[in-house]
């Protein structure tokens, strides 16, 4: 059981440094992951016991995908629903019943970083010497899902660099931390995405007002106001420049740029195909929204999106009302009711300043804000999201353990 618990805890590391930079290894791991599950449930080496509800709420969610991707069969993206689910539901709950050690959280966090960390050098590097467009992870999607990834990452590097970390942590490697925020806040200002850099602005300075501690806000406005110089006085060459200029014309026009007339068009559809009613209880099925054809519906004034950029709804909890219907949506807002009650309470018991509950914060707002205008909850960040809610959730776990000895 020892060598199967160490082995596990190896490939969530090795799953926490690849997730955003490498594709294949991501994939292998998930599926060896998977394999020593399924070889501790033939050994008995997992003992049974009843559901809490954070794990009923896991069970719900992949109960709606399987049924929806069933009776849908088949889909334009195959079992790509599925398996997002999937992943998020296992690695989530491998993490969640192991209650790590602060330790074994911290070395999870630290290998994030790490990921993030290379992944924009090498991001910069394909930008610079290979002419890719705009700044992203090699490995987490578009520009708008690699700075969500992004984000999740800087507010959990920011808790550990600003929040109590319950071991002994060196002053150099607390200058680490630091340094971590520093380029990760550059590299989301330079990737341009206006939904997760206002998701992050708001996400920081919500944890700035809760921690009540005037240098946190000045790091904050520190961090942010570097970023930005630098992103607006650097040469174009990363794009960076577009999200104060689809701002600026937005607000001179009173119009929509092409991309939020894009992201409106989706809506419309979304809600168009809701209205039909055919698909109410498990919707057209995950990863599906491709499927939708709008060329029978009806729009005054007509659309302008291209039938070709159908890929999602951009808004989290449309996507998922279309996709995976009522029940989809229902299992997905009970696990985030969940997480928010953990949250609140955490918060009433004076245990927020604890790096976890940061973290915490970051992984649930940043995506479900950014997701309003965006990506759904699905792909790497949606797993690194579940990741570090996981070690929150089951940071508790480790307590009572604790307690019981």
């Amino acid at each position: 059981m020892a060598r199967l618990d160490r082995a596990e805890y190896f490939l969530l590391c090795a799953l926490a440094l690849v997730l955003p930079i490498l594709e294949m290894p991501k994939n292998l791991i998930l599926f060896l992951l998977l394999l020593l599950t399924v070889i501790r449930i033939v050994g008995r080496d997992i003992t049974w016991r009843w559901p809490d509800r954070v794990e009923t709420s896991l069970l719900f969610i992949l109960a709606v995908c399987i049924l929806s991707t069933a009776i849908n069969w088949p889909l334009v993206n195959g079992l790509k629903g599925l398996k997002d689910t999937l992943s998020q539901v296992l690695v989530f709950w491998l993490i969640y019943r192991a209650g790590y050690s602060d330790k074994k959280n911290y070395g999870l966090a630290a290998l994030v970083a790490v990921g993030v960390v290379f992944g924009l050098g090498w991001g910069i590097v394909n930008v610079l010497q290979f002419g890719q467009g705009q700044l992203q992870f090699h490995s987490a999607g578009i520009v708008s899902q690699s700075a969500i990834y992004l984000g999740v990452a800087f507010i959990m590097t920011l808790a550990v660099a600003w929040g109590d970390v319950a071991m002994v942590i060196t002053r150099r490697i607390r200058v680490l931390w630091w340094l971590g925020t520093v380029v990760m806040v550059i590299g989301l200002f330079l990737m341009g995405s206006r939904g997760p850099i206002a998701a992050v602005l708001i996400t920081g300075f919500v944890l700035a007002i809760m921690a009540g501690k005037r240098h946190l806000w000045l790091v904050l406005t520190g961090l942010v106001g570097v970023a930005l110089a630098l992103a607006v006085a650097l040469p174009d060459r990363f794009s960076q420049h577009r999200a104060l200029e689809k701002t600026w014309q937005t607000i001179a026009t009173v119009a929509l740029v092409a991309a939020d007339q894009e992201r409106y068009d989706n809506w419309r559809i979304a809600i168009r195909r809701i209205a039909q009613g055919d698909s109410l209880v498990l919707g057209i099925g995950p990863r599906n929204f491709a499927a939708i054809d709008q060329a029978k519906m009806h729009f005054d004034p007509p659309l302008t999106i291209n039938p070709g950029r159908l890929n999602h709804a951009h808004n989290m909890f449309l996507n998922k009302l279309v996709e995976e219907g009522i029940l989809g949506l229902a299992a997905l807002l009970f696990f985030f009711w969940l997480v928010l009650v953990k949250l609140a309470r955490d918060r009433r018991d004076n245990r927020w300043q604890h790096w976890l509950w940061m973290a915490g914060i970051g992984a649930l707002a940043v995506p479900v804000i950014a997701g309003f205008f965006a990506t759904p909850w699905y792909q790497e960040h949606a797993l690194l999201a579940m990741v570090v809610l996981a070690m929150y959730l089951g940071s508790e776990r480790q307590v009572a353990r604790r307690l019981s000895v």
